[in-house]
């Protein structure tokens, strides 16, 4: 009975094939690809993939072949004529397992409908490609004659979703065409820049027991600095954001150095530890304000990091200093202001008390603490360190003039 929804090698399967006509479609440079371990087609246009749809494949027996073909007929309701009943035709309708929609790649060989739709997912055919009914009608109205078809056996598959999320799998040897090593594996990790993320235990599992199954290694999310969208993405693992530090740098236009020995990004006096993914480096988020003074936020809706520089000057020279809005009023830390303007403070962590010696007079500074650490407003900076403070709101930068 597998006939009855499989391919059919027959002679007379030329005379339902009606014509190659054209419909209107909106993708720009449309390609198809069938992989045969996952039991998927991808629906690329623009080499991205816009859509992937689950398929059922040939028998070991009568496998589907593999290679590169192209569209060459397409065909609304088709007819059905058994090859081990001569004469008879299956007209279109619900007994008919081609479904309604045929896509024909090569010799008897093309992607249709099945009245059989549990068979989706299997290894059941005589060499056909099977969708969901509703699949193939949409992939019908999508594709031309002429559009590239490419069946791959390809057991390894790394891709990014829609969510930015970064998914590895390792398919089953259906065929027994190809076994995979950890190396394999790798190879197609370091595409994405993910071979240190993932131990070889993990992979020698998924090895040893493959499955359908896509395996979250990370999340990628898109960076905007300072209203610039950067190339580089940076990485979420084990619910930690990372960045690609250079490339956030360099649109900072900051010179850092990476301490390969202690791990650490330096810029300037100031340090933070760093990671390093097959030869790029990363921070966590949460250190940018420290290293750069810049306040990260993030917009759900675009899976994107915001960056925020506010520029900090002092004597038109740039310093770096955290900058926080509190209360309404913008904020710096005391103990790093004080340091870069070359003040003298008391500070007692016990009490909280930040304190300086004017005219012979010990003052105490007003503060604000976040995190354990003193602010101070920018409003009370002229009169406890003699500075005088220009803040541009609209430009973000913080201007400090000191003797």
């Amino acid at each position: 009975m597998l006939l009855r929804f499989s391919f059919w090698f027959t002679t007379f399967f030329s005379l339902m094939i009606v014509s190659c006509y054209s419909t209107t479609i909106a993708l720009a440079g449309p390609s198809i690809t069938v992989n045969l371990p996952s039991r998927t087609i991808e629906l690329f246009a623009d080499n991205k993939v816009i859509k992937e749809f689950p398929i059922a494949i040939g028998k070991v027996s009568t496998p589907t072949p593999i290679g590169t073909f192209s569209i060459i007929s397409k065909d609304i309701n088709p007819a059905w004529y058994p090859p081990d009943q001569p004469g008879k035709v299956v007209p279109s309708g619900p007994d008919n397992p081609l479904g309604y929609r045929w896509l024909g790649i090569w010799n008897n060989y093309g992607i249709h409908g099945t009245n059989v739709p549990e068979s989706i997912g299997g290894v059941v055919s005589n060499g056909c490609i099977r969708m969901q009914e509703v699949d193939v009608e949409e992939l019908f109205e999508l594709v031309n004659c002429g559009t590239p078809v490419k069946i791959t056996y390809d057991r390894v598959k790394v891709r990014t979703n829609a969510r930015g999320q970064v998914l590895l799998a390792v398919y089953p040897d259906i065929y027994g065409y190809s076994s995979i090593t950890v190396q394999d594996v790798r190879n197609k990790l370091n595409t994405y820049r993910l071979n240190t993320l993932v131990t070889d235990e993990l992979l020698r599992e998924m090895i040893n027991d493959p499955s359908d199954e896509q395996v979250v290694i990370a999340n990628r999310f898109a960076i905007q600095v300072s209203g610039k969208q950067i190339n580089e993405q940076g990485l979420i693992v084990q619910d930690v954001r990372y960045v690609p530090i250079y490339a956030v740098a360099g649109t900072l236009k900051r010179q850092i150095k990476w301490d390969e020995k202690n791990k650490v990004v330096q810029y300037g006096a100031t340090t933070v530890p760093g990671i390093v993914v097959d030869n790029v480096v990363y921070v966590a988020t949460g250190k940018l304000t420290t290293l750069f003074a810049c306040q990260p936020s993030w917009n759900n809706e675009e899976n994107m990091l915001i960056l925020e520089q506010q520029g900090v000057f002092l004597n038109d020279k740039p310093v770096n200093l955290e900058v926080r809005e509190l209360q309404g009023i913008v904020a710096v830390p005391a103990l790093p202001l004080a340091e870069v303007l070359g003040c003298k403070v008391n500070w007692n962590q016990e009490k909280q008390l930040l304190t300086r010696s004017v005219k012979g007079e010990n003052v105490t500074i007003p503060i604000v603490m976040v995190d354990s650490i003193p602010f101070i407003k920018i409003t009370n900076i002229n009169q406890y360190f003699n500075a005088y403070v220009y803040w541009n709101k609209e430009a973000k930068t913080i201007e400090f003039i000191y003797p």
